[in-house]
């Protein structure tokens, strides 16, 4: 369904690099060790060794660029693979994890972890930690991980709407922009726009990245996707094709300087976003204001309420696609585009006019016929979500399809009854902890946060990861089990 994810990957990560920053200046990263050691794709090496340290570190102080961060690259399938990265104190050091898993928390934690262990020279614990995790055959979502006595994780499960603050893509990028940019910003990636984030912090660029393009879902941005672009490759921002950039602050004199036409800019160091489009103002405004209302209703609160917000909206631009499938006995299940647009009140058409011109439109839909005509069928919360509200309909045509569709094919389509089910509701659910704890608390984290990465050259040996506690004792006392979250190593521990 256009998804840039790729499904069962071989391994947990492909490689585990330390890259020093180069002494003499011009001259290329060195990947000073590896895991494992007989990898030999040069070519990735080399590219990930560039993508490590993508700013100029004679123009800024290095202790505030942020520690960890995650790049992307694009095999030759059009997948993604995530590079996490945890930079040292004064940024000489990037310890990196390739992987096509979008595990950011683990693999920050992790990260953390091996970090440490380089420090303190704790070689033995180093390679027992990677090995473990290289050979770990990939679990199921929600399956305990032990890889050693000091790291333990459960996996997340990615087809779940992201959580404040479990989710630290979607927390940092909305405590950094504030909701009528995020509005803007979502308009520009409906409209498939070029588009530049600066900032000063890497962790905080990346995450924004991230965290704008998980609200499309149901459907993926199809373009350039470019979380974070290193020096040797700004000229990226000259392509004519939509993108979705982020870069560093201290490259941004020299992106300005070129030759920029249409581009969408935003600043999130100032919190500002110019764009010479009305995208925002052409999209339907009683969905806007609907979505600029949860927004701001869930600015005091944490769990999904802002990526249900976003899925709401798209539910209301899209969730009528089901109305305008074609079914014509013994032939494979259409789209009818003419059906889709028209169908639609007035304010609607001219949004929809535009929108099935869009890749990303294009591929959700392309991805849906296949698993029907496949007989698969599908299961998400973009389906429920649509089921819970009006957009679904009673038309017949509707009610033709789901009856074709089971006969024909013999799924029965969980994603198509005309009732949610009512175990798919409390699937959302979140730490009370958690949800008693607003954005406020959450902005207090974080800065928590940067005064640890920018002020402790190492870290104490009484702050190392301990061992998991037993499910007996978090049993016994429920705050142990949101201590060991992934999330806290982020949002509540010293880091070096």
């Amino acid at each position: 369904m256009g998804s840039r994810i790729k499904q069962n990957p071989e391994a947990t990560f492909e490689v585990y690099v330390e890259v020093t920053y180069p002494a003499v200046p011009g001259a290329d990263p060195e990947v000073r060790r590896q895991f494992p050691e007989d990898y030999s794709d040069q070519e990735i090496l080399q590219t990930l060794s560039k993508f490590c340290f993508p700013f100029y570190a004679d123009s800024i102080a290095v202790g505030q660029v942020g520690q960890n961060f995650t790049f992307v690259l694009t095999d030759i399938d059009s997948k993604q693979r995530f590079g996490f990265c945890r930079l040292s104190s004064g940024a000489k050091t990037c310890f990196c994890i390739l992987s096509y898993l979008p595990w950011f928390e683990v693999f920050y934690k992790l990260l953390n972890i091996l970090a440490d262990y380089t420090v303190k020279g704790q070689e033995s614990q180093w390679y027992e930690l990677l090995e473990t995790l290289y050979k770990l055959p990939i679990p199921e979502p929600g399956t305990s991980v032990h890889l050693s006595v000091h790291s333990y994780f459960t996996v997340p499960d990615t087809r779940e709407l992201p959580n404040i603050p479990e989710n630290r893509n979607l927390t940092e990028y909305f405590v950094a922009v504030d909701v009528n940019n995020m509005l803007h910003l979502y308009a520009s990636m409906l409209y498939e726009r070029r588009i530049l984030i600066f900032c000063s912090k890497l962790s905080t660029l990346t995450a924004c990245v991230h965290g704008s393009a998980a609200m499309l879902y149901p459907m993926f941005w199809q373009h350039v996707y470019i979380p974070v672009l290193p020096p040797h490759l700004l000229d990226y921002c000259c392509a004519p094709m939509p993108y979705l950039i982020g870069i560093h602050l201290s490259l941004m004199e020299k992106v300005r300087s070129m030759a920029l036409e249409d581009v969408v800019i935003l600043n999130v160091d100032t919190n500002t976003l110019e764009t010479p489009f009305d995208d925002l103002q052409s999209l339907p405004n009683d969905v806007v204001s609907a979505l600029k209302s949860r927004l701001k209703k869930v600015s005091m609160t944490t769990g999904d309420g802002v990526a249900r917000a976003f899925l709401k909206a798209q539910a209301a631009f899209f969730g009528s696609y089901r109305s305008a499938l074609k079914i014509e006995p013994g032939e494979p299940i259409t789209f009818c585009e003419e059906t889709f647009v028209s169908h639609r009140s007035a304010t609607m058409r001219q949004f929809l006019q535009n929108a099935i011109q869009l890749q990303l439109f294009k591929q959700f839909i392309d991805g849906r016929l296949d698993l029907l005509n496949s007989g698969e069928g599908f299961s998400d919360v973009f389906e429920e979500e649509i089921n819970l509200s009006e957009y679904a309909g009673s038309d017949k045509l509707y009610h033709l399809w789901l009856s074709t569709v089971r006969k024909g094919s013999g799924a029965i389509l969980n994603t198509v009854k005309t009732k949610a089910n009512p175990a798919m509701k409390t699937v959302y659910k979140f730490a009370k902890d958690h949800a008693k704890m607003g954005i406020k608390e959450v902005k207090n984290r974080l800065k928590q946060k940067d005064i640890a990465e920018n002020g402790c050259p190492t870290v104490p040996e009484d702050s190392l990861p301990q061992s998991a506690p037993s499910p007996l004792d978090e049993k016994r006392d429920p705050k142990l089990r949101e201590d060991r979250r992934p999330i806290t190593v982020h949002f509540g521990q010293a880091d070096d």
